[in-house]
């Protein structure tokens, strides 16, 4: 009887559980169709469309509900895609054409947007590269849903459009080369607000050809710089056809901004990097001297020492920070004495930001603390005061009793 009895409790419990979540998913489903009041979704494509192109999708968000629904208006986002505007595109054999970032570790979001409202009846227009969201290498055609995800949050279900079928013709590679001379040229020639378009325009071509144009605008040093990481990064072929010319500036010019970054992904060596984290750090090269110290704090030698040494002690350097930081990771006596020496910096009268003997002693704490697994010498116990090898205090909490 006790086993029996058991059993009915069990049993009980189980159903009251399967009644329970039945009416919590109703309720999460009720939820979900109130978060977006009859919204619907139209996308459209036009035009004519040859391999290498930009396609424009023009996303359509109607209203048909009896309600206003709020949102809030964006036309980009840090990451570079804004995600509640997605597609996926299908080739002829239904199977997904590959999204070019399958791989994004993830980063950084947001951006500037305004609160809007849809009124019953009304839509609202945005138009979205399909090649932010599928790498068109190959002539064809291919079949392209569009998903709206409104306000609320990830749980909220997206909406659905129905598939538009987009014809994408071949190129051959003198036109695809005609192409890229033309987009290479309206680059060189653009101001910083065309620029980043442009940019983006050559990596959809995904072809090794647009790689010098994308390096020379890296170091032009403008808005575009993103695109031009996400080019190489993302659309680009990963093999000695785009790395080698990454290489070869690297190298003549010294590292750009981004460029540490975008070689470690293609697979360079720390013994390829340094002859590059040398060139950047060259007297005659100050644009560049902040990426090479960026680049000797992982890539830790000896040899970079002096000129280290010589940025950080540059009152006029705008590489000063990071020059510190790689001293701090790679000890040598003379970068111990250097970092001493610029403990007892006096601050300036009105300073911006972190003085050199704030950011000295932040250098000196992470080294000691946070250094990870980064090859160079670590400092000694009894290089620092103790004080100094321990992560920074929290600040106070205030004094509630007041």
């Amino acid at each position: 009887m006790r086993h029996g009895g058991f059993v009915a409790a069990a049993l009980s419990a189980i159903c009251c559980l399967l009644v329970c979540w039945a009416a919590a998913r109703a309720a999460a489903e009720k939820d979900n169709d109130d978060a977006r009041p009859g919204l619907s979704l139209r996308i459209a494509i036009e035009g004519e469309f040859s391999v290498g192109d930009e396609i424009p999708v023009a996303f359509t968000i109607s209203n048909g509900g009896p309600r206003d629904y709020e949102y809030y208006d964006r036309n980009y986002d840090r990451s570079g895609r804004m995600d509640e505007y997605r597609l996926v595109a299908v080739d002829e054999q239904r199977r997904p054409v590959r999204d070019p970032r399958a791989d994004w570790p993830g980063g950084m979001g947001g951006g500037l947007c305004r609160k809007a409202t849809l009124a019953p009846g009304q839509s609202f227009t945005k138009t979205i590269a399909l090649n932010r969201w599928a790498l068109l290498t190959r002539p064809g055609t291919c079949q392209v849903t569009g998903y709206y995800r409104p306000e609320g949050g990830p749980v909220v279900k997206a909406v659905e459009s129905m598939p538009v079928s987009v014809t994408i013709r071949p190129r051959t590679d003198g036109e695809m080369g005609a192409c890229i001379e033309k987009l290479a040229a309206e680059l060189t020639a653009a101001d910083d607000d065309a620029s980043a378009g442009i940019v983006q325009k050559l990596m959809y071509t995904c072809d090794a050809r647009v790689v010098p144009a994308i390096i020379d605008e890296m170091y032009r040093d403008r808005p575009s710089s993103f695109w031009c990481t996400e080019g190489l990064l993302y659309y680009l072929p990963k093999d000695d056809a785009a790395t080698a010319p990454l290489l070869k500036a690297a190298s003549e010019r010294g590292l750009a901004g981004g460029m540490q970054w975008i070689l470690e992904q293609r697979g360079v060596t720390p013994d390829q990097f340094k002859p590059l984290i040398e060139a950047s750090l060259a007297p005659e090269r100050p644009g560049c001297w902040q990426e090479g110290a960026l680049a000797a704090q992982r890539f830790c030698d000896d040899r970079f020492t002096a000129r280290l040494i010589a940025i950080a002690t540059d009152k006029d350097s705008k590489a000063r920070t990071q020059a510190i930081h790689a001293l701090a990771m790679n000890r040598t006596d003379e970068s111990v004495a250097t970092l001493k020496k610029l403990l007892d910096e006096p601050d300036p009268p009105k300073p911006m930001g972190r003085t050199i003997r704030q950011v000295t002693t932040d250098a000196i704490r992470s080294a000691y603390s946070r250094r990870g697994n980064t090859p160079g010498r670590p400092l000694r116990k009894d290089d620092f005061p103790a004080r100094l090898q321990q992560p920074e205090p929290p600040p106070p909490k205030p004094d509630d009793s007041t």
